[in-house]
């Protein structure tokens, strides 16, 4: 298994733990370090010793790192996990149990997900039955897809840190996109599902740590949360998969249209805070063409009629929901 890290040398000490403490015992732990300048290395040895293989690297970010661990995983199996959450004890005996019963169709399984660092006592699955409702303990999961086009929220269904996949048909999607920083890991688990089917346990045997995400995203990724990163990330990944699903599912490819169009909606009101009016044009006109609307096209003539109302519309919009949301 796989656990990129950096700077978190208590954090990924209590990951490995978890999983040397499985109930299957014959796995191998692969800990790339990305570039820590804390004691991650120190904690490590002292903790593990050659129970793990470690690996350091300068800090490139958490897709080369998971990739340096693909290409040093000795295994048939891979799984993965963030080095700032944890396993339960039988999560990956469940999942090889998966997917012994579903059969060969299913080169990946991923289980149900519990927070904690997190006031929200759901479960990932619970919080997601509006997207996609598992039913039984185990079954194969046909929209997988469709759900990945669309990551993070109270919509999530698939975690990294709760995914176990062949070997093989990881390295036939081709490992994690470095260009990305924050949607790596959906966009790489949407290469798959389009390489195999998707069998899942509907039990929470993966903790996935929700501190402040200020102590979370750090290194290379650490201006995630300004809404430029976002949509710049967001976009590179939505074009990237509409190139891939030319060949998919119709329902598939409006997903990804529909994402891609809210993306420029985005940019039309960054750029009209900016008053760059041309560009929220340009931006206003290619999310009408991603998904024509009535809402886009009212957003087009007004960045040409009224630019200023424009600009009003939505600070008035962005009030409204900063006032209503709550944490």
């Amino acid at each position: 298994m796989v656990i990129p890290t950096y700077n978190r040398a208590e954090k990924v000490r209590r990951a490995v733990e978890s999983v040397l403490a499985q109930t299957i015992r014959d796995l191998e732990v692969v800990v790339v370090d990305d570039g820590s300048s804390d004691d991650t290395a120190l904690v490590l040895e002292q903790t593990f010793g050659k129970r793990i293989r470690y690996f350091t690297q300068p800090n490139q970010g958490a897709s080369v790192a998971r990739n340096r661990g693909i290409e040093e995983a000795t295994g048939d199996w891979i799984a993965f996990l963030d080095s700032d959450d944890v396993w339960e004890a039988e999560k990956i005996e469940c999942q090889l149990d998966a997917l012994r019963r579903v059969g060969t169709e299913c080169g990946a399984c991923y289980t149900d997900v519990r927070f904690f660092n997190h006031s929200e006592t759901r479960t990932m699955f619970e919080l997601a039955e509006s997207s996609y409702r598992h039913v039984g303990q185990i079954g194969v999961n046909g929209e997988a897809l469709r759900l990945l086009v669309r990551p993070g929220g109270a919509g999530m269904v698939i975690c990294l840190s709760s995914l176990l996949a062949r070997k093989e048909v990881i390295r036939e999607a081709g490992g994690f996109d470095r260009d990305l920083l924050y949607s790596q890991d959906s966009e790489f688990m949407f290469r798959l599902a389009m390489a195999t089917p998707f069998c899942f346990v509907n039990r929470p045997l993966t903790g996935f740590d929700r501190s402040p995400a200020e102590d979370r995203h750090v290194g290379v990724s650490s201006v995630w949360n300004t809404r430029e990163f976002f949509l710049q990330d967001s976009q590179l990944r939505l074009e990237r998969l509409l190139r891939l699903t030319e060949n998919q599912p119709a329902a598939v490819r409006d997903v990804v249209r529909g994402q891609l169009g809210a993306i420029h909606s985005g940019w039309v009101n960054c750029h009209l805070s900016r008053g760059q009016y041309g560009k929220a044009r340009a931006s206003a006109w290619l999310a009408l063409r991603m998904t024509p609307s009535v809402n886009y096209a009212a957003k087009w003539l007004l960045t040409w009629m009224s630019p200023g109302l424009a600009v009003r519309t939505i600070r008035q919009r962005e009030s409204k929901k900063a006032s209503a949301f709550t944490v």
